[in-house]
């Protein structure tokens, strides 16, 4: 059955079928991608509200977390987790929808737009991790290098790496209860390396037409927005806000969030959050 299983989505290319959990609406799907280590829990304060204003909700356990497959043949890349969530909307029959992701899920949702453009009404990138190798920007290049080195570091030894997640866990409550947890380890290093170091989610970015929103937190350690603003100030279509949050979300973020999604922010708060993000 293994070997079976792994012609299908090895040699075949066929997508995995995704653990989610849904909310019925009357209104536009909103799709919510958990980041690394997490599973679709995360997102409960947010799915809540959502779903409050009638709005369906899809939350996946992306590949490798939660109660999705586990496989160790794949390379845990945001183009293996994109189909496998492009494939489960397909299967619910959802034809367009806002898409949000946190942290590692932002980039996988950055690599979901990219492919299917036409199916996205609106992007809501939340902590994303997003790292270019662009010479010119000298100082993001060493900001880039550190959170490089401190990514290499826990990829190549799980005990290290778990020590200083648990460490980092004293700052961001919701998201290292999953890091910190039995998680098999192989699904976060792959994605580390696949996902996070090897991304290609700023070229996917610098030129999208769909409307992006893209929120840091202002004590989040675990990635940085240093000249994000500067790098994508060319595409009219994107805007940065700030929040209070420490790579995780509250009510408070959460509420935030939702307004984002249902257009409660209007153009000039969004550029007051956008000044605010340097």
């Amino acid at each position: 059955m293994k070997l079976l299983k792994q012609i299908w989505h090895k040699n075949l290319k066929q997508p995995f079928r995704l653990v989610y959990t849904s909310y019925p609406g009357h209104k536009e799907p909103v799709v919510l991608l958990h980041g690394i280590a997490s599973n679709k829990e995360f997102w409960q304060p947010l799915a809540t509200l959502l779903s409050q204003q009638g709005h369906i909700v899809i939350v996946p356990d992306l590949l490798g977390h939660g109660g999705s497959p586990t496989p160790d043949y794949i390379r845990y890349s945001t183009g293996d987790q994109a189909r496998s969530v492009v494939a489960l909307l397909n299967k619910l029959n959802i034809k367009r929808y806002a898409l949000v992701g946190h942290s590692m899920g932002a980039l996988v949702a950055s690599r979901v737009a990219a492919m299917r453009p036409e199916k996205v009404a609106k992007l809501v990138l939340f902590e994303p991790p997003l790292f270019a190798d662009i010479p010119e920007f000298r100082s993001y290049q060493k900001r880039r290098q550190f959170y490089f080195d401190i990514y290499e570091r826990i990829a190549q030894n799980p005990k290290r790496g778990l020590s200083m997640t648990k460490l980092v866990a004293k700052v961001s409550d919701n998201w290292t209860k999953y890091l910190v947890s039995d998680q098999a380890w192989l699904p976060i290093e792959r994605s580390l390396r696949n996902t996070i170091m090897s991304q290609t989610s700023y070229e996917e970015l610098s030129d999208t037409a769909i409307e992006t929103d893209i929120v840091h937190g202002r004590f989040d350690v675990a990635v940085s927005s240093v000249g994000l603003k500067k790098m994508l100030a060319h595409n009219p279509n994107i805007r940065f806000h700030k929040t209070t949050e420490r790579h995780n979300i509250s009510k408070l973020s959460a509420t935030f969030l939702a307004n984002l999604i249902l257009g409660d922010v209007n153009v000039k708060k969004r550029r007051n959050h956008a000044s605010n993000l340097e």
